[in-house]
């Protein structure tokens, strides 16, 4: 099957699940879900169409490239899962819902196939990574290092916030400042970059290889000016205001690195 084959079956199926995804939120008034099933879409299709292309690569690289795209999909599948059961809408969808009114059944369905697009986006690179046919090499073991570091960073950084929503007497209006969050205002939208990096000395010798260079760029994109940051922080100055706003002016938004003063923005 041809690469453009395989990014057109790819694409009737996630548009197929997003459909399905889009009557189930219809049913039960939360869209919420939507990101659940990219997270596990994305891992499903990368893992489709490295297992279709195995006769291109490394027997090895093939079970490493597979267990790397399932790990990452079940871990961030099931976290987005915990967040959304029994849980009302996410504060995005909700904002999205008020602002289509009338239009949100057809808003939301041309939303759902857009996330349907985006899993095709970010599997495509597996077409590529597969397409290195040597044997894993000391390069191999740089681009895991680096895909470990992410992964681990992006666990640390869910976890604290996950224990600063917890604590005892916190309010909605309080502001993460602790452990990675005091370094940047989305540690783990930066070491979920990370790990994606790390593809990059994987797949270089492959076919083609230079194209990966896209992904930083795209995801770096995906993350901050689409559908990550922007939301997240209109949120949550809706909700902490200033003490949101003086954490914005003191932390940095994306990259980790030493906070300024709170002196200085007093």
């Amino acid at each position: 099957m041809s690469t453009l084959e395989l990014l057109l079956y790819g694409q009737a199926w996630a548009s197929l699940v997003m459909f399905a995804g889009w009557v189930v939120a219809l049913k039960i008034n939360n869209t919420s879900y939507v990101d659940v099933l990219w997270a596990y879409g994305v891992g499903i299709l990368g893992f489709s169409f490295l297992y279709l292309s195995q006769g291109q690569t490394d027997p090895t690289r093939l079970i490493l490239l597979q267990f790397l795209v399932t790990l990452w999909s079940v871990r961030l599948g099931t976290h987005l899962l915990g967040r959304c059961l029994g849980k009302a809408e996410d504060a995005r969808y909700a904002y999205l819902r008020e602002w289509m009114g009338n239009r949100a059944k057809l808003g939301f369905f041309l939303f759902f196939q857009v996330q349907a697009f985006w899993i095709v986006l970010f599997a495509s690179p597996f077409l590529i990574l597969v397409r290195n046919p040597n044997p894993l090499a000391p390069q191999d073991l740089i681009g895991l290092s680096i895909w470990l570091i992410g992964f681990i960073g992006l666990n640390i950084a869910d976890r604290q916030l996950a224990r600063f929503k917890q604590a005892p007497k916190r309010e909605r209006a309080d502001v993460c400042e602790t452990g990675l969050w005091k370094y940047s205002r989305h540690p783990n939208y930066f070491f979920e970059w990370v790990l994606w990096l790390g593809y990059l000395p994987m797949g270089w010798a492959a076919n083609e290889g230079a194209w990966l260079l896209a992904l930083p760029a795209m995801l770096y994109v995906f993350l901050t000016k689409i559908t990550g940051i922007p939301f997240v922080e209109a949120r949550k100055l809706e909700a902490s205001g200033q003490a949101y706003a003086s954490y914005v002016d003191r932390t940095s938004s994306f990259f980790l690195w030493f906070p300024k003063s709170k002196e200085s923005h007093s």
